[in-house]
């Protein structure tokens, strides 16, 4: 039952089907240019466009060419082979798309009476539809009371069927019954009517040119409507007024206006679905990086406009569209001859103050949550407030934190400054990771991940963490203490306090690059498991060869190709091996040829727990030792020597 509700709901359908169809006005040299055009602001291939034409353009001797410009909107349906039409955007094979078909039209004949007689002209039929018959002519013939005429004649004409009047006979002609024309015409001169009068008995009939004739006898000169001008030659209708003449409104040209590669709305979010079909709220994408070079806005001059004209050939004048400045901002330049925008560095765009803009310092004004999403910018990052729980800040660039760093992640290419400290992840292990090309600069530690290519410098203390340095860890400060975790670092460790009174187990080690080792320790270990698989190779191939001899004869095809395909992995096993031989003895070289054994420096206190390593040599500490003291490795022996303070002004240059 098709009730109140169906007919609301299809209704929404509609409504939100028109507003989803989008259009572009679009303008190019010659209207297959402008569709290019259209394709690309569309994001739709030319075939599925339809276009209206506003302007064919025009070319000059002179030069002065005027472009064409037309509106482009999506095809909305297409018909299948069975005559049913689908969306477009439905998923089905093309191939079942073809051009709609012609409609069939039957064929037409005109009975006009003229002064000097009745005349007749045929038009065949269209696309296999019906033929006049020779039956309607006579009919309408003994409508207009014409007897006087000649029936081989129209029978001629009938077969020829080319449009053409030819005259097939006479009538007593009374000019007093002939149509009659009265005309309206609209106060702003820009329409005009006429009404006719039904013929009397001999009474002629009206032509194209005899409409003309009286409309230029009335001033009017301009816009005939060819089309019910031929109506009412053709087949007139009587008594209803008939548009006869049209001007034409002016039309405005279109403002300039500029076409923007990336989101201007800054309330705009798109949250990323996952893999498996939900969705990433911490993605919201509100951060546009761009690259040096990347296109940012196109501006699309404007429009001159088109005068109009009145039925009685007055013109209306109308105004050109009005030009709009790009507005420029820092880090961007413009080109094709001030039509294109593009970035001249790395880093955020966005629109401020109606000006394209690329930061290469990308300021977060409050904290990284749910509001922001995740940071990920190719410049530097400020943030004034905190990172909480569960976000990541990422940049190619520094890094600078006004608040805390919760349990989240934290990575850049330069520097990363926490001023209020890093809490960590806890137990979490997808959180609490701090990795910096340079150095790592904060308050206090606790609980992360820390990566740091040069120096990590943390003022009040550093608990439970792992931290890899591949220069110094220093921790200088009224409560600048070390306790738990594992710190690794290529030339010094230093701190006010080491350990604590509970002897909490805290691991320190210098003299060696840790990222190095790690690498060597990894590739000892895929050493091993390839110099196992060769033996395991060798002995399989030996296995066979000693069948083959026992038996004396060849092996099953199957073995034979076994044997070439178990010599084949011993070749390459071979190869690998030697390479990873070598990857390994680079590094070693590179560890022994450190010049700096490393040092462990304590401005106060060392505790119990604490586990001292210089490169391969390890020491724990048993008992408390309160003295400023710095550790070095002398003889191949940990020795507590005189307390060398930091040399470096560890303030964040």
């Amino acid at each position: 039952m098709y009730d109140l509700l169906s007919f609301r709901e299809e209704m929404k359908n509609l409504v939100e089907k028109d507003q989803r169809q989008k259009s572009v006005q679009v303008v190019g040299k010659t209207i297959d240019d402008a569709l290019v055009q259209a394709s690309i602001e569309l994001g739709i291939v030319k075939a599925l466009i339809e276009f209206e034409v506003l302007d064919k353009g025009k070319k000059t001797f002179f030069g002065n060419d005027r472009e064409c410009v037309i509106i482009a909107y999506p095809m909305q349906r297409k018909k299948r082979k069975d005559g049913t039409f689908m969306e477009i955007g439905d998923e089905e094979d093309s191939n079942f798309f073809e051009e709609e078909k012609a409609t069939p039209q039957p064929g037409d004949f005109v009975v006009r009476l003229a002064t000097d007689g009745a005349y007749l002209k045929v038009y065949p039929p269209q696309n296999g539809g019906p033929p006049v018959e020779l039956e309607q002519i006579h009919n309408r013939l003994q409508e207009k009371a014409i007897s006087d005429y000649k029936k081989a004649l129209i029978k001629e004409v009938l077969q020829k069927g080319d449009g053409i009047y030819v005259k097939i006979g006479d009538f007593i002609h009374n000019p007093m019954s002939d149509t009659m024309m009265t005309i309206q015409q609209t106060p702003d001169e820009m329409e005009a009517r006429i009404t006719l009068s039904e013929p009397g008995p001999g009474g002629t009939d009206l032509t194209v040119e005899d409409v003309k004739s009286f409309l230029a006898n009335n001033g009017m000169n301009y816009g005939f409507n060819e089309e019910n001008l031929k109506t009412i030659e053709e087949h007139p209708f009587y008594g209803e007024p008939i548009l006869v003449v049209q001007g034409d409104e002016p039309k405005d040209g279109a403002d300039a206006r500029i076409i923007y590669n990336f989101e201007v709305d800054s309330s705009h979010v798109n949250i990323r679905e996952r893999t498996d079909g939900s969705m990433n709220f911490k993605e919201l994408n509100l951060i546009q990086n761009v690259v040096d070079g990347q296109p940012l806005a196109k501006k699309i001059p404007p429009e001159a406009g088109r005068d109009g004209r009145t039925i009685k050939g007055r013109y209306l004048p109308a105004k050109d569209g009005k030009d709009v400045e790009i507005g420029l901002g820092k880090n961007v330049s413009i080109t094709d001859n001030g039509r294109t925008v593009v970035a001249s560095k790395n880093g955020q765009v966005m629109l401020v103050r109606g000006k394209i803009t690329v930061e290469t310092v990308m300021v977060i004004p409050g904290d990284v949550d749910g509001k922001t999403g995740n940071v990920n910018a190719l410049g530097a990052v400020l943030v004034k407030g905190s990172v909480e729980d569960g976000f990541s800040v990422t940049a190619q660039g520094n890094v600078e934190i006004l608040g805390v760093v919760g349990k989240a992640n934290i990575s850049a290419g330069g520097d990363i400054i926490v001023k209020k400290g890093v809490k960590g992840g806890g137990e979490s292990t997808d959180y609490g990771y701090i990795s910096a090309g340079r150095s790592v600069w904060a308050s206090f530690l606790e609980n992360a991940k820390i990566d740091a290519g040069e120096w990590v410098v943390v003022s009040d203390g550093i608990i439970n963490c792992q931290i890899d340095s591949q220069k110094k860890v220093l921790c200088q400060g009224k409560r600048a203490q070390i306790v738990g975790g594992q710190i690794r670092a290529a030339e010094e460790i230093h701190a006010v306090i080491l350990g604590s009174n509970g002897g909490t187990e805290t691991i320190l080690e210098v003299g060696y690059d840790p990222k190095t080792k790690e690498e060597l320790v990894d590739l000892e270990n895929q050493k091993k498991s390839m110099e196992s698989e060769l033996d395991d190779v060798d002995k399989n191939i030996q296995g066979l060869i000693k069948q083959k001899k026992i038996r004396r004869k060849k092996l099953s095809p199957e073995k034979e190709k076994l044997i070439l395909d178990l010599r084949d992995r011993h070749n390459d096993l071979v190869q690998k091996i030697k390479k990873v031989q070598e990857d390994i003895q680079t590094r070693e070289d590179y560890l022994a040829s450190l010049k700096n054994t490393g040092k462990i420096s304590v401005a106060k206190t060392i505790n119990p727990g604490v586990i001292l390593q210089i490169r391969e040599i390890s020491e724990k500490i048993t008992r408390p030792h309160d003295k400023p003291t710095t550790y070095t490795l002398v003889g191949g022996i940990i020795r507590a020597g005189e307390y060398e303070a930091i040399s470096e002004n560890i303030d964040r240059r």
